[in-house]
């Protein structure tokens, strides 16, 4: 699939193409989106474009070199993707070395960083030194759903691309179209931080929502498992294999759902609502909400902030935004 074939993101993609019919392609880009998936695959078909055989404004699909860049084996082209919950030194560092050599006099190296938010400072002061100084030609890809938190410096080296988001009901349909059920395809519509789920097969998010809605009833009700489940259980696993924003949004969207007369998505646990009372479900969402914006905190633990909403939403009160504190000192 070339760039021609994204749809709801011609004026981006015309944008680019305009730059390079004039060979003005800038060094490094800062694509944010609030999917990357989406961005990342933008980022691969222009790798594939600029470096394409057949010299066009879009990648021709057939030739060796776009047949390497769409599997991920071209040596030119490398993806940068968190290890953990960051981008470590190390990573930019093998880049480096990777790169040290001068490419074919035909080749444009292509490095695209996903989540390249997920930078420490160190980390980022040494991508940006290797960006003023490439050995060869290269043109750097940044992705991220939150440009705040790219150093300034590393912003001012880069042309920003912001990629407006297609209507929620074509965006459901794409996902219906991907083999999703509709109850699935309508709360991925809603999500801003889907592109951690959507790495899974189908069934494999559908069972982490429903393992969430079970777990929101022991979290309402007090039972202990859901501190357990936080610690060494499957909400632990998950935080370790990288969902940390989209759990907690999930959360959010079922527990206000809750709140509605009418259960739009989730109605096959309508009962739920008539054994838990109401206030205790509005606690919860303000404690949700001060965790989801404790998770952009590098300097906090994950779980720390899942242990402290847990805890305060069980001890009926409105956890504060130092809590977490007290779990991780």
């Amino acid at each position: 699939m070339g760039m021609n074939e994204m749809i709801g993101h011609e004026r981006e993609i015309n944008w680019l193409q305009a730059a390079m019919k004039q060979k003005r392609l800038a060094h490094a880009y800062l694509f944010t989106d609030n999917n990357q998936v989406k961005t990342k695959q933008l980022a691969i078909q222009l790798a594939k474009t600029i470096n394409c055989e057949q010299g066009d404004t879009d990648a021709c699909d057939t030739c060796t070199t776009c047949v390497q860049i769409e599997h991920g084996n071209h040596p030119d082209v490398l993806t940068i993707q968190p290890d953990g919950a960051y981008i470590k030194i190390d990573q930019v560092r093998n880049m480096q070395e990777t790169f040290r050599y001068r490419a074919p006099d035909h080749i444009t190296r292509v490095l695209i960083i996903e989540s390249a938010d997920r930078m420490r400072v160190e980390t980022a002061n040494s991508l940006l030194k290797f960006l003023e100084e490439p050995i060869s030609p290269m043109v750097a890809i940044l992705l991220t759903d939150k440009k705040e938190r790219i150093l300034p410096t590393i912003q001012s080296r880069c042309q920003w691309v912001r990629f407006s988001s297609l209507p929620a009901h074509i965006q459901q349909q794409k996902f219906i179209d991907d083999g999703f059920d509709q109850t699935t395809a309508h709360l991925l519509s809603q999500m801003q931080y889907r592109d951690e789920l959507l790495q899974l097969e189908s069934q494999e998010i559908e069972q982490i929502f429903q393992n969430l809605i079970t777990w929101s009833k022991a979290l309402l009700t007090g039972d202990e498992s859901a501190l357990l489940d936080v610690q060494v259980g499957w909400i632990a696993n998950e935080l370790e294999q990288g969902r940390i924003h989209s759990l907690i949004e999930i959360l959010l969207i079922w527990l206000k759902e809750w709140m509605k007369k009418e259960i739009a998505i989730f109605t096959e646990h309508r009962s739920l609502r008539m054994r838990v009372k109401e206030e205790n479900v509005m606690l919860a969402i303000d404690n949700a909400l001060i965790a989801s914006r404790l998770l952009h905190k590098m300097e906090i633990s994950n779980q720390a902030v899942w242990e402290q909403m847990v805890i305060a939403t069980q001890e009926m009160r409105k956890s504060k935004q130092d809590d977490w504190h007290m779990i991780i000192m």
